[in-house]
């Protein structure tokens, strides 16, 4: 297969990802299954694991993934609307400190049981304390995007990303140069800095150039691509994941502009291309030889990583159910939304495997990084099936609420 990859053209191979990209997804919701395991599919067929079409570390491959990775958490934010969000204000902070911090001990314990230092078992931690908006899409083909109970798991979102990713800054710190309050400090200081810039400044930039230039649809795509990119790079600099810039972007945008014109043509092109690009490269991490040698060799880790991630989540949901109320779908439906972990849960693997201290030791070995890759497939494929269950049990909850009950 490698062989008959190896002697097309780059044309040839764009068009056949492109046409495994709408064959597959579809595929798959003939099959009950969530569209966007269809993009991983295709990944994992023509990544380098695989017919080796497509180069994992090609410089346009890796740019057409990073813009789909922000161009997705843009659109969540822009999704949400904001004065809902206002009313569930309480409970995504509430649901978000539960599903960072429960999944959080269990890492951690997790960490300590394995034979890690403090600092170590806290980044650990860390990683499944995160979640990532892999199911987003079904919500918003179901209509349920504006449900008080994903308006909460969003809302959450905010918190666990922007957590897991100050985790992250302080334990590579004390790794490689030891704890320093200043350096907390400073972190925190940033953060409250630079979060109502953006949904301040960004929203005010984001508009100001669209009246002044944004006469012309393809104007206003660039100018969008700008301001995301800047709120991106803007979070890489205080030590955060550009998501969390992007969502913070997406977020001011929809406060600004009041409207979904001005990013009706950037949704086209971001669902048609870049998105999808986002999905497929996160199928090209799929090596089956690995996967199964990481499991067989390390199962102790593995199982110990998903049960950790599975409880803490149902735990922080159950919780949820508890305080604020809530159908046993809801529930699931919580539950399963916020399991899926893939962008900041790589990106803090990656980065705590290449930070090495004076001594050469690196702050994360490499084993982690394939437990956690194992982590990242099972709950990429597992979660947004369930969550396309639950949500369509929860659909049908709210369905039948708003018909009155003479005309059943």
């Amino acid at each position: 297969m490698e062989e008959f990859a190896a002697n097309l053209s780059p044309l040839t191979k764009f068009a056949l990802a492109i046409g495994l990209a709408v064959i597959l997804p579809k595929a798959m919701e003939r099959l009950k299954l969530p569209s966007v395991l269809g993009f991983i599919v295709v990944g994992v067929l023509i990544g380098p694991n695989a017919m080796g079409m497509i180069p994992a570390e090609g410089a346009v491959v890796s740019l057409l993934s990073e813009l789909g990775k922000l161009l997705f958490m843009f659109f969540v934010g822009f999704e949400i609307d904001l004065e809902e969000f206002r009313k569930s204000r309480n409970r995504s902070l509430t649901f978000g400190a539960l599903t960072f911090f429960l999944p959080f001990i269990g890492g951690v314990l997790l960490g300590q049981a394995t034979g890690n230092g403090w600092n170590s078992s806290m980044l650990i931690g860390s990683l499944i304390a995160s979640h990532t908006l892999l199911a987003f899409p079904i919500l918003q083909r179901l209509n349920l995007t504006q449900h008080p109970a994903a308006a909460m798991v969003v809302g959450g979102t905010i918190f666990t990303d922007i957590a897991s990713m100050l985790v992250l800054a302080v334990t590579v710190s004390v790794h490689e140069t030891g704890f320093s309050w200043d350096f907390l400090g400073k972190e925190l200081l940033e953060l409250a800095v630079f979060v109502p810039l953006v949904l301040f400044g960004a929203g005010a930039l984001a508009r100001k150039a669209i009246i002044r230039y944004g006469e012309k649809a393809e104007v206003r795509v660039m100018i969008m691509l700008v301001v995301i990119a800047i709120c991106a790079e803007g979070a890489q600099l205080i030590q955060l994941e550009g998501i969390v810039g992007a969502f913070l972007a997406g977020l001011a945008v929809k406060r600004a502009v009041r409207g979904k014109f001005a990013v009706e043509q950037l949704e086209v092109i971001s669902h048609a291309l870049f998105i999808p690009a986002f999905f497929i490269t996160t199928g090209f991490l799929v090596d089956a030889t690995l996967l199964v040698h990481t499991t067989v060799s390390k199962p102790g880790l593995v199982i110990g990583l998903v049960v950790a991630l599975v409880f803490g989540k149902y735990a922080a949901a159950w919780l949820s159910k508890l305080a604020f109320g809530g159908s046993r779908a809801e529930l699931g439906f919580v539950w399963s939304l916020s399991l899926p972990q893939m962008a900041a849960t790589l990106a803090s693997a990656v980065v705590a495997y290449k930070t090495v201290n004076s001594s050469g030791e690196h702050l994360l070995s490499e084993i982690y990084v394939n437990a956690v890759l194992v982590l990242v497939v099972a709950t990429c494929v597992v979660g947004p099936i369930l969550t396309q269950r639950y949500a369509k049990r929860m659909k049908d909850e709210t369905d039948a609420r708003r018909i009155p009950s003479g005309h059943l």
